[in-house]
């Protein structure tokens, strides 16, 4: 036979070996392993399928009231506080204090408002009753005094109670009175008002006065009932009002038409500013200032960014009309008066809240009214953007800023 004749007559055939064998028992039990670990990783992964609809879920989350809010409280200025007469009078930012024998009535502690002479009072907040409560002494220098709460003691004659007489706000233990402490406007401003007692001074404001009879000394007394409805600053312990700037100049602008204007502006022109003056009075000082001829559009530039006041409605405006005339259609082309505002340096740095009266003056021109406001804080704007540095009155407005030129 020779080399390329086939051993097998030609028919080729496979015939598997034991290795080959083996190798597909692996392959099958490999590929079987793997088949089972990969569904038992889907089968654990599966969420079971929801029980329950979306819409079911959001409408019982709905419904589900959650724990209830904490309800605010019906004692907010609870604790140790300062108070401080916010009222536009002349004893502005002075502080509520107390000083013994001061009477000639009674023995009791009684209130007063002076400057320099801090003092605590606890507020303690009576149950059920909202923003009511009794005011107690906290002073640490008087540990004597602290069971004793403010109340009021009645002016008497022969022995007899006096109804029409100012009663004294005394320092009392066992007698309660509870006050009744209302927001009134502006930031940490109140208006207090007692609800114990009989007869007119039942819910009568707490105030101030400085004509109380029976006194052993003059000083300015806390009442109850007068000068209308005055507010304090409430504060917590340590803190005091924020008292205004200090001015160096005065603005001075005409509310409406003055008696013979057109006269006036004349005058005016002929004479210039120095024309008009104001006499101020402080309790320590009486002085004139004269108007000037100053530029107001540099002073307005000066002061925007730096001071709120030119944003009071009051300000007048570069163009002679605020910007609520533009809004309403009442647009001019007519300039501002030339006459006004006009520029009052005063020379000094005053607190405007010191003044005690103020006086203007025409010196060229009899045919203008001139005015005077006695009782200047009485005018007082405490608005937050005022800052105690407006006042109107009856013809003019007065506006106080603090300008570097």
């Amino acid at each position: 036979m020779s080399k390329l004749d086939p051993i097998d007559n030609g028919v080729r055939r496979f015939r598997p070996g034991v290795m080959l064998a083996l190798c597909v028992c692996v392959l099958i039990g490999s590929a079987t392993l793997v088949f089972q670990k990969v569904q038992n990783k889907q089968s654990a992964s599966d969420s079971p399928p929801p029980t329950t609809k979306v819409s079911e879920e959001i409408e019982r989350a709905r419904n589900d009231p959650g724990p209830p809010p904490i309800p605010p409280s019906i004692h907010p200025l609870e604790g140790n506080r300062r108070l401080f007469l916010a009222d536009g009078c002349l004893y502005r930012y002075q502080e509520l204090s107390f000083t013994r024998n001061f009477s000639n009535q009674h023995g009791h502690p009684g209130a007063v408002i002076r400057h320099g002479d801090p003092c605590l009072w606890n507020l303690v907040g009576i149950p059920e009753k909202e923003d009511v409560y009794r005011i107690f002494c906290a002073d640490p220098n008087f540990p004597d005094l602290h069971e004793h709460n403010l109340t009021y003691t009645r002016f008497q004659e022969d022995g007899v109670p006096q109804d029409d007489h100012n009663p004294f706000v005394t320092l009392r233990d066992r007698d309660y009175c509870e006050w009744k402490i209302q927001k009134a406007g502006p930031k940490d401003q109140y208006e207090i008002y007692c609800l114990s007692g009989n007869g007119p001074f039942k819910d009568a404001s707490l105030a101030w006065t400085d004509e109380q009879e029976g006194l052993s000394s003059d000083l300015l007394t806390v009442t109850l009932g007068e000068n209308g409805t005055p507010s304090w600053w409430i504060l917590p312990e340590g803190e005091s009002p924020k008292i205004p700037r200090r001015a160096s100049h005065m603005i001075v602008m005409n509310r409406g038409r003055i008696m013979y204007q057109d006269e006036s502006l004349e005058d005016f022109e002929k004479h210039g500013p120095e024309i008009f003056r104001a006499q101020l009075k402080t309790a320590d000082d009486k002085f004139v200032r004269s108007a000037k001829a100053l530029d107001y559009v540099q002073l307005v530039k000066a002061i925007r960014d730096s001071d709120p006041v030119v944003n009071h409605p009051d300000f007048p405006a570069l163009l002679g009309m605020s910007p609520l005339a533009f809004l309403d259609g009442q647009v001019s082309l007519k300039g501002r008066d030339p006459m006004f505002p006009f520029i009052i340096p005063l020379k000094v740095a005053l607190y405007p809240h010191l003044i005690h009266e103020i006086k203007m003056e025409n010196t060229k021109f009899w045919k203008n009214d001139w005015e005077t406001l006695e009782d200047f804080q009485s005018h007082l704007d405490e608005s937050d953007i005022a800052d105690g540095r407006v006042y109107q009155g009856t013809r003019f407005t007065y506006i106080f800023i603090s300008w570097d030129p």
